[in-house]
């Protein structure tokens, strides 16, 4: 009798430790490494899934674009720690002013990605704003004194002529890249 529960114990330690690795295994699948967001894999599974929903329903949904101003700058004087640091306080600031069921992720680089179910383009310009200003007023503090950061963001609701989530998706990467073309620090509409 020892013997059979000196086993079930060893296999009851087996299994929580194959649920602890399976739990890491799927939160790499899910986060970033860096930011804690959703990755892009599975921010588009979500977004696709929102993306129908809506378009069947003819509900509203927007979708916002993120990209930090002057990264490659950022990094030739200040380092790849100083730009993490600066993705991640984006990436915070996102992640606590948003709703619940927005859906945020870290695109690449140093982009983000927000989606906005049952939200119309003039609520999605209103919070495009408040996060470009809460970032601009925001420095990074670095071992060379405070480093003002900025973002350019891109915003797209969904219309009649929007067929899928990747026309979605490229009129708003269209409206992030004319803000940056423009100076950065600033909210385009796509």
């Amino acid at each position: 009798m020892k013997d059979e529960d000196k086993t079930k114990k060893q296999l009851i330690n087996e299994l929580k430790e194959l649920r602890g690795r399976i739990a890491e295994y799927e939160e790499s699948v899910v986060f970033d490494e860096l930011t804690g967001l959703h990755n892009i894999r599975y921010f588009l599974v979500l977004a696709e899934h929102e993306f129908t929903r809506a378009h069947r329903y003819k509900r509203p949904l927007s979708l916002m674009m993120l990209s930090l101003d002057r990264r490659t700058q950022i990094n030739e004087v200040y380092g790849h720690v100083i730009v993490d640091k600066a993705q991640t306080t984006v990436a915070e600031y996102c992640r606590s002013n948003v709703r619940f069921v927005d859906i945020l992720g870290h695109y690449g680089g140093e982009e983000f990605v927000l989606l906005l179910p049952e939200a119309r383009l003039e609520a999605a310009k209103k919070m495009a704003e408040r996060m470009r200003k809460y970032v601009a007023k925001t420095p990074i503090p670095t071992g060379r004194g405070p480093l003002d950061i900025t973002v350019s963001i891109g915003i797209a609701s969904i219309r009649r002529d929007t067929p899928n989530l990747i026309v979605l998706l490229e009129r708003t990467d269209k409206a992030m890249s004319i803000a940056k073309r423009e100076g950065g620090d600033s909210v385009e509409v796509g």
